[in-house]
């Protein structure tokens, strides 16, 4: 990294950067390298070339796929990892969340490792003592703070971590998703510490899948992709710019449920009827995995049972990317109720979800998706699948935030000061 200057406090630049690791097929061949030099390896560019200028006091947001080389960046940027090729020039004092629970001992309390992370930044005791209780009060972690860390939860984690990253004064804040574990209630106070962060004259990288976010904060977006930045700009385009490649990439919305294997998401149920596929369908009828707000949308269940079932109920639940549930739906449950009926062996068939004029506004959301035996006094799992597949929605008018777009009418009345008529202005969307 280049020496810092006082004119480069709170800059990040960097030229021609990239980043290799050496994949081998056996880990033995790693040994044989050692002892007689010679190719058993595939060079494999998680960063390559990237060009970035970020001022003191920008806030810079970094979104692609996953395995696209964002959060391999973040870690050159904090000297993390040292670059294959090129430089980067860091100014100032910087702090990483990047990993939860990377730089704390397991065995230390959440005490000493406050203590330990602010002697690492270069603190002496007198800074350690007055900073120490500032972010026990910020982390809320009350009486955790004095036991271990290794008996943390993720989102204790985020707690600490976040709160030692920004109340040690830093030039540079890093940010790796750490947030998207945290609650809701610990992610608003969050985010108020980093409007506070930047509009104090701090600079802010941080990665992302989380869109309505990166739009809202960021002054500037990188898109990358194969570990290269093949789009930057204001937030807007860069994330249409991301939303496209992601739609032109998911050349079917269908989720082979069958053919995903093992899940991470939990499954469970009797087994009578299984679902087979998950199709998301826009307003053409054609599979998509990205929609715009108000566009119709369609979520299509394929089914076979493989034995007899006596009345079979199907829903589907909508949630946003951080767990959020939004909404819960099924064909029984409603004014004018659809009555399956019972369901033979060998059966196959579609169930279809229609959302007329999706009301979510821009972001990631999931699916879940039930289907239950009611025939009996307590409804029944048969298939229940947590997290079956993702979608995301486009809002291209921006003219609402938060969770839905809801309609809605503005008044105003003004009075003039001077006597005059009074004016009326009404607006509705």
């Amino acid at each position: 990294m280049a020496e810092n200057d006082e004119h480069a406090v709170g800059s990040v630049r960097a030229k021609a950067l990239s980043k290799s690791y050496r994949l081998y097929a056996k880990p033995i061949h790693r040994l044989y390298d050692l002892v007689l030099p010679g190719k058993r390896f595939r060079e494999f560019w998680a960063v390559r070339d990237v060009y970035l200028d970020v001022p003191k006091g920008g806030t810079v947001g970094i979104i692609g796929q996953n395995g696209a080389g964002k959060s391999t960046l973040l870690k050159l940027i904090s000297g993390i990892t040292m670059p294959t090729t090129g430089d980067v020039e860091v100014g100032g004092r910087v702090t990483s969340l990047i990993e939860l629970g990377a730089g704390f001992h397991p065995e230390f309390s959440g005490r000493e490792n406050i203590g330990l992370a602010c002697s690492i930044l270069g603190m002496d005791q007198a800074e350690i003592e007055e900073k120490t209780q500032p972010i026990i009060d910020f982390s809320e972690l009350g009486e955790f703070i004095d036991r271990p860390v290794k008996t943390y939860s993720s989102g204790m984690h985020v707690r600490l971590g976040f709160s030692v990253a920004t109340c040690v004064d830093p030039d540079i804040l890093l940010i790796d998703e750490a947030l998207s574990v945290g609650d809701e209630h610990f992610k608003g106070k969050c985010l108020n510490r980093l409007n506070e962060f930047s509009e104090a004259g701090g600079t802010t990288i941080f990665v992302s899948h989380d869109l309505g976010a990166v739009r809202a904060m960021c002054q500037s977006v990188v898109l990358m992709d194969a570990g290269k930045i093949v789009e930057q700009g204001t937030p807007e385009r860069v994330a249409d710019e991301y939303l496209k490649r992601v739609r032109a990439q998911s050349d079917s919305g269908a989720m082979n449920l069958r053919e995903r294997g093992t899940s991470e998401y939990p499954v469970w149920g009797s087994g009578e009827i299984e679902l087979e596929q998950v199709l998301l369908l826009g307003e053409g009828g054609e599979p998509a995995r990205v929609f715009r707000t108000h566009e119709d949308v369609t979520v299509r269940l394929c089914y076979r049972a493989f034995t007899d079932t006596a009345n079979p109920v199907f829903g589907v639940g909508i949630y946003r990317s951080d767990g959020t549930y939004v909404n819960g739906s099924n064909h029984l449950w409603r004014d004018r109720p659809i009555e399956f009926g019972p369901v033979g062996s060998g059966e196959t068939g579609e169930v279809d979800y229609r959302l007329g004029r999706l009301p979510l506004l821009a972001g990631q959301y999931y699916l879940s998706t039930f289907v239950y035996d009611h025939s009996k006094p307590a409804p029944t799992a048969i298939d229940h699948r947590e997290h079956v597949t993702t979608f995301e929605v486009m809002d291209a008018k921006a003219q609402q935030h938060g969770l839905l777009t809801l309609p809605s009418t503005w008044h105003v009345r003004r009075q003039p000061g001077d006597g005059g008529d009074e004016i009326r202005k009404d607006s509705e969307s």
